[in-house]
């Protein structure tokens, strides 16, 4: 095996292979043709080949050069095509961008990705929906995904927040639960009823850990489904509730078929949506105009006064924070 060829002998090489001659290549590179020889015998100390054969008039390659100068056109060729790939990113002409979204919100961001399919349509944009907070925060913490759109219970200090706005839990029952005339329960009062909680995820553990920090003996839940849908027709069609956002259940509540319930614990006011990337990481032109378009027409962001995070720029500007 040889080892790394140095990139310089192979220009002077190069040259030479173009004029056949070492003083003119010498001339084209405003170099002592002394330099240029001794370049030569490296790189065929390098290789292990003799590259030139003298005759009266110059010098020929020899088989070996051939196959060198094969190596270095096909180097210059990729060298080229990733320089002309890196430019088509940085003027958003294609790419792929890599979404985990928890499912409630996918429906809601049709729009926004038809919109900006149209604007740039050679990004790819694929979409993974995710029920579980954590995992998407490994995703963005991994590479794995660009961009991720969640319900946030905690802080994470290698994640940037895009933009991010209240997301309060509410109790969801149907008209006809016992609590449904009540604007505002206790965490006590919820949990007496049967509950539909996700298999898994950051929700059942903040339920679990409110319920731990109260002392009060959680039961468990009737009817478990990380599936957002499968539990909100619990709540239509039984006794039971659901905690869950008011933009999660929107077309329910408007309907009639479910009543929100204010729950008077902070961990359930605390929650909150989230567009996320990962702290650190450099984003690409057209990955900063998806983050923005999200934030401007995602309904509920649209509805809320954003800020968004000051340490987050493009990539032709200063690095992310």
């Amino acid at each position: 095996m040889i080892p790394e060829i140095n990139q310089r002998r192979l220009r002077y090489f190069y040259e030479v292979c173009t004029c056949g001659k070492i003083r003119e290549a010498a001339d084209n590179l405003n170099m002592d043709s002394s330099v240029i020889t001794r370049q030569i015998r490296l790189l065929e100390e390098e290789i292990g080949f003799k590259l030139f054969e003298r005759r009266p008039r110059g010098v020929v390659p020899t088989e070996a050069a051939e196959l060198l100068l094969k190596y270095y056109r096909g180097n210059c060729d990729l060298k080229e095509n990733l320089e002309r790939g890196l430019h088509e990113l940085r003027n958003m002409h294609q790419g792929n961008i890599h979404l985990a979204i928890h499912p409630t919100f996918v429906g809601a961001l049709i729009s926004v990705f038809n919109n900006f399919r149209a604007q740039y349509p050679d990004i790819h944009l694929h979409i993974e929906e995710n029920f579980e907070t954590n995992k998407i925060i490994n995703q963005i913490l991994e590479d794995i995904s660009h961009i991720g759109i969640l319900c946030v219970y905690q802080d994470s200090p290698h994640i940037n927040y895009f933009a991010r706005v209240p997301l309060p839990l509410y109790m969801l029952v149907n008209k006809k639960h016992p609590l449904a005339n009540k604007h505002k329960v206790t965490f006590a009062e919820a949990i007496r009823y049967p509950l539909s909680l996700p298999a898994t995820g950051a929700l059942r553990q903040m339920v679990q850990s409110v319920a731990k920090t109260e002392k009060i003996e959680l039961q468990p839940p009737v009817f478990i489904s990380n599936s957002t849908t499968a539990r909100k027709r619990f709540a239509c069609t039984d006794a039971g509730a659901v905690f869950m956002s008011a933009f999660s259940a929107f077309e329910e509540i408007k309907s009639g078929e479910l009543v929100a319930l204010e729950i008077d614990h902070p961990s359930f006011q605390a929650a909150s949506l989230a567009l996320i990337v990962r702290r650190g990481k450099p984003l690409l032109p057209p990955l900063h105009q998806l983050l923005r378009l999200i934030s401007a027409h995602l309904p509920i962001f649209a509805r809320h006064p954003l800020a968004e995070n000051s340490h987050l720029t493009t990539i032709s500007e200063a690095p992310y924070e």
